[in-house]
């Protein structure tokens, strides 16, 4: 074998031997990543550091959706938010309105007595670019050419039954035919596909939260103790005379209510024989549900320090921390959902919506 012939030989076993040593690295490489736990597939465990509870949740103020100038109907959007008057919400409310050639005079054309038969309506008048007139300030000196007539399509109450959507709707035909105008509706023309749709997402997320404080050994508080315990000043007895948590961002926003455990409002006195304390949250109706829960439960920690007392459910169960934490991430799962429907928790429209 020539000398050329060998070197060209040696070359040839030194890159074979390269690759199968590049080769063997890549492969252990392949096989130790394979082996290693993805963070992904851990089993995700509550722990103090974890946990939801007690860590600050930034509140979620009430903000309507912004607009977007890209998107397409941009300034017909902003034209119908800029004219509505305050009290509309097209989010949960039929809203239908009529422009007339010339300018009425009175209530005479507006059928203020049919309108008062239909439940959750109301009409709204001005003239130009005047300020909207409604209810009271309806009267015979009234001048309008822009009606708008406005339908509530559901609430606690129920779903609007197809009658009422009938009366309704030939409501705003009388008004069109008796001012000679011209309709066009602004949100939910199809009252009754709308109305099941809401009524849906409504049912979903209108919950109530209730769990009871009661004495771990003895069979009513301590007078003193609880006496001391409502002296807390984020705790407000209201016009009705039920105790409150506020918010303590706050102070205004109700978070829940204290009550007796039959339901029943508080007479806390030197005299007072308490067996236990409830307390209710309207979950809809209470603004940074997540965050107000959070503030709920630093109250009942307060108050099962103070009055020696045991956090159960509604019927004794005792509560633990991570029961708690699933109840937190409930009430997470019902405040993305309100926020995603464009419903803040706690809102003007919540508040109408859960009436």
């Amino acid at each position: 074998m020539s000398e050329v012939q060998l070197t060209l030989l040696s070359l040839g076993l030194f890159v074979i031997i390269i690759m199968l040593i590049h080769n063997w690295i890549q492969l252990r490489k392949h096989n130790k990543d394979k082996n290693k736990p993805s963070k992904t597939s851990q089993k995700s465990e509550i722990t103090d550091e974890n946990d939801p509870l007690f860590n600050s949740a930034n509140p979620i103020f009430e903000n309507e959706r912004a607009l977007n100038p890209e998107l397409e109907g941009y300034a017909s959007e902003q034209l119908i938010r800029e004219n509505l008057p305050n009290g509309i919400y097209r989010e949960i409310e039929a809203v239908a309105s009529i422009t007339t050639k010339e300018v009425q005079n009175s209530t005479k054309s507006l059928l203020v007595d049919e309108l008062s038969k239909i439940a959750d309506a109301r009409i709204y008048v001005r003239n130009g670019d005047e300020i909207w007139a409604t209810g009271e300030a309806l009267d015979e000196t009234i001048r309008f050419n822009q009606i708008l007539i406005v339908l509530l399509l559901t609430s606690r109450k129920g779903i609007k039954s197809e009658l009422e959507i009938k009366n309704f709707q030939s409501f705003v035909e009388n008004i069109k035919e008796t001012v000679d105008g011209s309709l066009f509706w602004l949100a939910n023309q199809d009252i009754a596909e709308e109305a099941i749709e809401l009524n849906k997402f409504r049912v979903e997320v209108d919950q109530s939260l209730f769990i009871k404080v009661i004495p771990k050994s003895d069979s009513s508080f301590q007078v003193g103790a609880l006496l001391e315990f409502f002296e807390d000043p984020k705790i407000v007895s209201n016009e009705n005379g039920l105790h409150e948590l506020r918010n303590s961002t706050s102070g205004t926003e109700n978070i829940c209510q204290l009550l007796s455990l039959s339901g029943k409002k508080l007479d806390i006195n030197r005299d007072t024989f308490l067996q236990g304390i409830l307390f209710k949250m309207d979950i809809p109706n209470t603004k940074n549900i997540t965050y107000s829960f959070n503030e709920m439960i630093k109250l009942i920690d307060l108050c099962k320090k103070k009055l020696n007392g045991t956090l159960v459910d509604v019927k004794s169960n005792e509560l633990d921390k991570d029961e708690v934490s699933k109840i937190y991430v409930s009430l997470k799962t019902i405040e993305d959902k309100m926020i995603k429907k464009n419903i803040m928790p706690g809102s003007a429209v919540a508040k109408k919506l859960f009436s």
